[in-house]
């Protein structure tokens, strides 16, 4: 399957393994063996995003049961959830492969998601813990770093741990699934743009948006923080805009 050079590592992603043992031990396979179809559909998502992954590449039902240490039974019925969210189709005679996404589509999703952010500053909002703020205050030292290394897949992942943050704010049942699916589906393809852009200017824009929302989770307030990553977002799709004119 291909990888890509910016976001993805030069071998396979491994699942973490027990401290002392190496990547081929017992333990490893036992770990995966022991894994829900839950933990597999999450894998595979979070493969997709970061581009290990890439649109267009196949995935192979048996290397992947073999990895996980499952039967082909539950990992079809991962392939399927997966396949509902948009991320890979599967095709009588042509296997499964990961869907690939236009501009178009991706503004389209953009719009959608800055929509829900509307949605999320009407529902009743989740605790604020002070896990969530010291979550926060770890990703803007991640982000800073960045300023020095332009590591794309650590930026890459940044955003997808501040997606879990915002996810875990709102108590929406309807609108978290709807928003987690349309992140997934559109986030893989921004990433993908990086190698387009100034990558210091995004990562500037990221450390201000962490800011801005640590700074409101301090005053306990969601509705501003869902004000901040609307903002955010309109700010994305002003960028893609100007791509497609």
């Amino acid at each position: 399957m291909t990888r890509n050079s910016s976001l993805a590592p030069s071998s396979e992603i491994t699942l973490t393994v027990p401290e002392g043992r190496d990547g081929n031990s017992e333990g490893e396979r036992q770990l995966v063996g022991k894994m829900s179809k839950q933990e597999i559909y999450l894998e595979l998502r979070r493969r997709i995003c970061l581009l290990d992954y890439q649109p267009g590449s196949r995935l192979n039902e048996r290397e992947l049961a073999s990895e996980f240490g499952v039967s082909r039974t539950p990992l079809r019925t991962v392939l399927q959830r997966l396949e509902y969210d948009g991320l890979i189709v599967s095709q009588h005679g042509n296997g499964t492969e990961v869907t690939s996404i236009d501009l178009s589509s991706m503004r389209d999703i953009y719009i959608v998601r800055m929509r829900l952010m509307d949605a999320m500053a009407e529902s009743s909002p989740l605790p604020v813990t002070d896990e969530i703020l010291c979550e926060l205050q770890d990703l803007e030292q991640v982000c800073r770093q960045l300023l020095d290394s332009k590591d794309k897949r650590q930026f890459a992942e940044i955003i997808i741990r501040l997606h879990g943050i915002l996810h875990s704010l709102s108590s929406n049942g309807p609108l978290r699934s709807f928003n987690d699916m349309l992140f997934f589906q559109s986030a893989r393809f921004w990433f993908l743009l990086l190698e387009k852009m100034d990558f210091r200017q995004q990562v500037e824009d990221l450390l201000d948006e962490l800011r801005m929302i640590r700074r409101s989770l301090e005053l306990r307030d969601v509705r501003l923080v869902a004000t901040v990553h609307k903002s955010h977002l309109a700010m994305v799709l002003s960028r893609l805009d100007a791509m497609e004119s």
